[in-house]
């Protein structure tokens, strides 16, 4: 006799009911865990959808209370003449953290939970990882759980006018790999990585880890997969946003102080990706161009979401962003995030100003 489904209505028949099916063998969707910073309460997504921006016209959502600090979640998405809806569990056992998880396919957490987290922001703000950042985090998981990561392959988009490609990558190609595209005047940004982790008593996962901050698990454990990569995940990401936090303009003793950062590359930003970035930026914030010729790039900028202000300085290898005002933890992250999608990976640095 095949055993019964386990019927999941609290945080223990979560993982037993996960942990039974990963570790057994056989072709089945991955357990996707989409990590977000929050502090509203999930009770309030119903609401939420009616106060912004007419979301309810497209969105459904039916919240259902588990237990403390678990819930059960139907979301629908109308888009045309096509509904799309499936149900995922969201965990906010973490303080301002949302663990949304889900074994439904890549297009529905694309299309619909990425969409919707992204139209609620600020009340919901994404995870924005690069690619040394993901595998800074993966050290920390070996760290954590006494074991050992092995990269398997990254996924990474290249794009430059008229040449766009996604390409899979083995892990000890992709420096390589970069380098040369790099060279060769792409734009580079590694979208994805996966990774085996074998734990201190042997036990075996395959998992991912994603620019977007979500968490796939493959095979194995789910309690492993939970302890050492999500929560070191959440740990990471939390210290992100305390970096990322009071860099507001301010004014002590009567002397403005600002608190910028940059990002730098391995190669001079040219003049084709600098008009690039006027088009993309402007999607999602108003934007006030000072000068765009080269050798040099300035703006202000204007969060549309939740008004924090910016300005950006483009010069040689480095973007500068200097948060003026409101310019909260999630507004400024998010903006790396943005920055990278349209330059590529680089590495995110502190200025610390005399």
């Amino acid at each position: 006799m095949s055993e019964l489904p386990v019927r999941i209505v609290d945080r223990s028949t979560l993982y037993m009911h996960y942990d039974r099916i990963y570790t057994l063998r056989g072709k089945k969707p991955s357990l996707k865990a989409l990590i977000v910073l929050s502090d509203i309460s999930v009770e309030e997504l119903e609401d939420c959808l009616k106060r912004k921006y007419g979301l309810h016209k497209h969105y459904f959502i039916k919240v259902n209370s588990l237990s403390e600090s678990l819930y059960s979640v139907v979301i629908q998405r109308t888009i045309g003449l096509e509904q799309i809806r499936d149900e995922v569990f969201i965990d906010t056992g973490c303080k301002g953290v949302w663990i949304i998880l889900t074994e439904a396919e890549s297009y529905f957490v694309k299309r619909v939970v990425e969409s919707l987290c992204r139209k609620l922001y600020p009340l919901i703000s994404m995870f924005y990882l690069n690619y040394s950042q993901m595998c800074f985090l993966t050290k920390a998981i070996e760290k954590t759980c006494e074991g050992e990561v092995a990269l398997t392959y990254f996924t990474i988009k290249r794009f430059k006018e008229g040449d766009q490609a996604t390409e899979v990558l083995w892990a000890t190609d992709v420096d390589k790999e970069i380098k040369r595209l790099l060279f060769d005047g792409f734009t580079v940004k590694v979208d994805r990585l996966e990774f085996k982790l074998r734990d201190k008593v042997g036990a075996l996962l395959r998992a991912q880890l994603s620019r977007k901050g979500i968490c796939e698990l493959k095979y194995g454990s789910f309690s492993s997969f939970y302890e050492n990569v999500v929560f070191n995940a959440i740990e990471y990401g939390l210290s992100q946003k305390k970096f990322y936090s009071q860099r507001e303009r301010s004014v002590e003793d009567g002397n403005i102080q600002v608190y910028p950062l940059k990002i730098d590359y391995d190669y001079f930003i040219q003049q084709e990706q600098m008009n690039r970035f006027i088009k993309k930026i402007i999607g999602g914030y108003s934007c006030s161009v000072i000068h765009s010729g080269n050798p040099y790039f300035v703006a202000d900028l204007c969060d549309y979401g939740d008004g924090s202000s910016f300005g950006v300085a483009i010069l040689g290898n480095s973007v500068t962003l200097t948060p003026v005002a409101r310019a909260n933890a999630s507004a400024v992250w998010k903006l790396t995030g943005e920055i990278q999608e349209i330059f590529g990976d680089g590495e995110i640095r502190d200025i610390k100003m005399e």
